[in-house]
Parts: C-alpha cells; structure tokens; sequence
C-alpha cells in the first residue's frame, strides 16, 4: 500500500535551494540569498535544514550564518518543492523521482531534474528509489495522509507536461503512484503571475485532517474576484467532510524591478513539526492572516519575510521540500 504522508506528520529534515549567480532572481539575488538564510534558521529551531547548494561561491558569503548540513549539486533555480523527491511510504520510505522540465518547459531544469537522484544518492541511500517519467511538482499536489488529495486542472492537464486529455488520466497516476483514494479537483483560483499554472500550494491547503485553509476572494473590483469566488463555491461543493478557513486576500505587491504585480498569497506556507511558517510581505494583510491561523490552528504561527522570494513568483512552501521521517 502506498502513503504520501501529510505535512504535518514527523519530519527528519527540510530541503532548501540556495540561490545562484546564473539563475533567474537578477537584482533581488543578495535579498533572497538573505531571506532564505533567514527562513532557514527559523525552520531550523524546529527541524533539521538541509541547504542544497549550486554556486559554492555565491554561498561562502552566507556560509557563517548557516549551522546545517550542505549539499553540493548542480542546480538551474532554488524551488525544490518542485524539483525535489517526493517521499511515499510503500510501507518502506521510497523517493520519488518525477520528472521535472520547468513547469511545462518554461524554464530550463535539466540540472535541478538531477537532484532527486543526487539527493538520494548522498543522504537517503537506505531508502528505496523510484525514477517516474511522469511529469509531477510537489507544488501540484496536497494530500491529508489517508488518501484525500487537492489537485488543480489548469495545472494537471496543463500542456507541456504529460497532455493528460482527461481528469481520469491523471487520477489513475495519483492512485497509482501515491495512494490518492479520493481526489478533489479544483477547475478556478489562479494567481496573475503565477508561473506554475495555478499550483494547489498557492490557493488551498490542508491545514490537519479535517480542515482546509484557502485563499478568499478579494473585493469586486480585483481581477481575480470571479475566479476566486469561482474556487470557494468548487470546495463548498467538493470538500465535503472538511472544515474550511478562509484566509485573506494578500495585499497586492509590485514588483521593485519593472512594478507587474506578483502572485503573494498566504497559502504558500510550510508546515514542520509543530510549528506553521507563514510568508509575510510587509503589507498591512499580514497581521491579519497570521492572527487567523494563530486563532484556528494549534500550530506555533512563525512569520518568515518572503518579499524577495516573490521577485521570481513564489514563496516559502516552494522554496522547500520536507522529508518524512521513518525511523
């Protein structure tokens, strides 16, 4: 029987990408080279961090204000919840190693399609490998632990990845290779600026077995108000047998390099053992979303400043990838 495990269960580690000099961050590469040192040393008081590095150079000017375990690897970019393994239990640990081509071949991922095998190779050698020619992000999928999982159509069946022409299609891989029994389809939600085609982790989540967190709509006369308010009804209707909690509609933020709005949301957060870290934006919405989660959740709610990260359109649940525990 195969078990993704959910978020919120026991974790040995947290996976991050360092940036690079040659990657895309351009400009904001020092401001998200020090926010993701910042992230990291809050996971770290939780979890061990395992810092993935692809510009050994770049990195030795953030070194000191790291303590965890490094691991030197060829990298394209630094969202590894996308380019990382995905780990089920078959009931023994197994990572798998999907394959990743820049959400739909938008971006260049040879090298960070290496990385799960690399990963397994020099820290998980014990548990079993999978190499998958399917096309799958981490970011495209949310599950509960028991079978349940949140998935996205524009994502899923998107072109440029495997052309699924069917929702069964891309069922029948889920069931297959992560144990999903039940998948909840979401057919709207989708963030101006979002590279991924409108991945799961951007607009709904499992926050326990029983609730999902979601990103509501904003005021009317938002581009994104129909759409949203498209997605709330999909999972009034959908998710049945869950508890929703409707998080706010994030402040828009601009970009500082050429001012196109950028796709910030609340629901990108991580979840590690115990403790819920939630990106901020420095923006009057944030104070808002993290007193409703301190209200609805019994999670330890951490602040994690995420602005530069969205510079290149994503934030900390994509710039991280746990690993389960199973010893």
């Amino acid at each position: 029987m195969i078990r993704l495990p959910a978020e919120w269960e026991n974790q040995q580690a947290v996976l991050f990408s360092f940036p690079r000099r040659d990657g895309d961050w351009g400009t904001v590469l020092n401001a998200a080279s020090e926010a993701m040192m910042g992230a990291a040393r809050q996971v770290s008081q939780v979890c061990p961090v395992i810092m993935v590095v692809g510009d050994r150079d770049h990195y030795q000017h953030y070194a000191g204000d790291f303590a965890g375990q490094v691991l030197y690897e060829p990298t394209d970019d630094s969202w590894i919840r996308d380019s990382g393994p995905i780990t089920v239990m078959t009931p023994t640990p197994t990572l798998l190693d999907f394959t990743f081509n820049g959400w739909g071949g938008k971006f260049s991922a040879e090298q960070d399609d290496q990385l799960p095998a690399a990963i397994h190779r020099a820290l998980y050698p014990e548990a079993d490998y999978a190499k998958e020619d399917i096309v799958l992000e981490g970011g495209a999928i949310e599950t509960d632990g028991r079978g349940t999982f949140l998935t996205t159509s524009r994502c899923l069946l998107s072109e440029g990845r495997n052309d699924f022409q069917t929702k069964e299609e891309a069922e029948n891989i889920l069931r297959e290779k992560l144990g999903a029994t039940r998948i909840i389809w979401l057919d709207h939600g989708e963030l101006i600026g979002d590279d991924t085609d409108a991945h799961i982790d951007t607009v709904a989540r499992f926050l326990d077995e029983q609730t999902i967190a979601y990103v509501g709509p904003p005021a009317p006369d938002d581009p994104h108000y129909a759409d949203f308010v498209a997605m709330r009804e999909e999972l009034q209707t959908r998710a049945t047998g869950y508890n929703l909690v409707e998080l706010p509609w994030a402040t828009a933020v601009t970009s500082e390099v050429d001012g196109h709005r950028l796709p910030v949301s609340y629901a990108n957060f991580l979840i590690s053992n115990g403790s819920l870290f939630l990106p901020v934006y420095g923006t009057d919405s944030d104070e808002l979303a993290l007193r409703l989660l301190t209200q609805e959740t019994d999670y330890r709610v951490v602040a994690v400043q995420s602005r530069p990260f969205v510079e290149q359109h994503g934030a900390l649940h994509c710039l991280t990838m746990q690993i389960p525990a199973w010893s």
